[in-house]
């Protein structure tokens, strides 16, 4: 039976001929190293959790399958045709029943053990490799992921409850210093048990100046929503890599998830940049509007995710003063329900406020304490935050 392709990062991700010819180089540094990233990549995996029923030469075969067909299409420039691979490597990992949890988390191990083959001998361009090679992978990470959803949706969303270390391995992993930023973020699981969701959370950079910080809240819980959610940060990743424009992006994002998600479903999103001297640029589809010190809300707001087709989404210009403040978030942050009614954005920004003068860590606590003491001691829903504070 004939798969059609699932992802449509495929369809609209480019890749140009120059990344194309830096993957190229990447490659012929880590093929001579193939057998030992593997072997790496393994050793990480059952050092943390090995999947039951996946003895280490198994996960030899399965590892060692995806990692030569990375290399093999690095070689050849075949970036686009190498997803068709990756997707059926995914089906087949859902066939054989392979934890999606374990997926997620092998990812990370994957980075960590190419990497120092990757950078040892120092490399005279290192930036320029890592976005390159960055950029790929989050789009095989997508492919493979939402091949293997498709192939394994009933059986996943009847029967796997997913462990905490899986939610938190497939959050970004986020500095706690970024320029002249201090930064704090946190992930909220509304259930008794840690189960993966829809709420979103990014970071990248642009180059060396320009940070990227996306977050975001799609519609529904589970499995079928962390895997399209892992898609959103995967396309739009690699829309302003391509374009870096945040109206740009978010509304080439839009395009494809009006036509890609199931009828009903959308998703909330708010992005910006920081230039690393205060200035920030933000675009809204959706989303509560950020908190800022100052006791202001920035309202550059568009229709969220997958509502329309065509929308447009505007930029929003804000000066990050030194020592302000900027908290974004989702929605279950101010939706916990108290004898007084909903929490509410109004809580939420005289606490910034207040607070303007301590860490980003220390406001992310705060709101969440009291955001969960409003609600009796429970979310009602999941809670993605972030929090930024521009040193003095």
């Amino acid at each position: 039976m004939e798969h059609k392709q699932n992802f449509a990062g495929h369809r609209l991700v480019e890749f140009s001929p120059s990344a194309k010819r830096t993957m190229r180089l990447i490659a012929e540094r880590l093929s001579p190293y193939e057998q030992a990233i593997v072997e790496g990549w393994v050793t990480q995996q059952c050092n943390a959790w090995q999947p039951p029923g996946f003895s280490a030469e198994v996960l030899n075969q399965v590892f060692g399958d995806i990692v030569h067909a990375v290399l093999c299409a690095m070689k050849n420039g075949e970036l686009e045709g190498c997803i068709d691979q990756l997707e059926q490597i995914g089906r087949q990992l859902a066939d054989r029943q392979f934890p999606f949890d374990a997926l997620i988390i092998s990812v990370h191990f994957f980075e960590e053990t190419y990497l120092p083959f990757l950078l040892d001998p120092p490399l005279e361009q290192p930036g320029k490799w890592l976005v390159a090679i960055d950029e790929f992978l989050h789009v095989a990470l997508a492919a493979i992921s939402n091949a293997y959803f498709e192939a394994y949706r009933k059986e996943l969303l009847d029967s796997i409850e997913v462990g905490q270390v899986a939610q938190d391995n497939l959050l970004a992993d986020i500095p706690t210093v970024i320029a002249d930023l201090d930064v704090a973020h946190s992930y909220i699981s509304a259930q008794n048990k840690a189960r993966l969701g829809g709420d979103f959370l990014d970071y990248f950079s642009l180059d060396s100046q320009t940070a990227v910080f996306f977050i975001g809240d799609l519609s529904g819980h589970g499995l079928e929503a962390a895997a399209e959610s892992l898609t959103l940060r995967s396309l739009f990743r690699g829309f302003m890599r391509e374009q870096p424009d945040l109206s740009v992006a978010m509304q080439r994002l839009n395009d494809v998830v009006y036509d890609d998600l199931r009828p009903g479903r959308f998703a909330t999103a708010l992005a910006f940049t920081y230039d690393g001297n205060g200035l920030t640029n933000i675009v809204n589809a959706g989303h509560p509007p950020p908190a800022l010190s100052s006791g202001e809300q920035p309202s550059s707001s568009g229709l969220p995710l997958a509502v329309q087709q065509g929308a447009t989404y505007d930029s929003l210009e804000v000066e990050l003063a030194p020592g302000m403040v900027l908290v974004a978030y989702t929605d279950g942050l101010i939706e916990s329900h108290g004898v007084d009614g909903m929490y509410g954005e109004e809580r939420l920004l005289e606490t910034v406020t207040d607070m303007r003068e301590h860490t980003p860590e220390a406001i992310k606590r705060r709101l969440l304490d009291d955001s969960k003491h409003f609600g009796g001691g429970r979310f009602a829903d999941d809670v993605a935050i972030l929090a930024i504070k521009r040193s003095l």
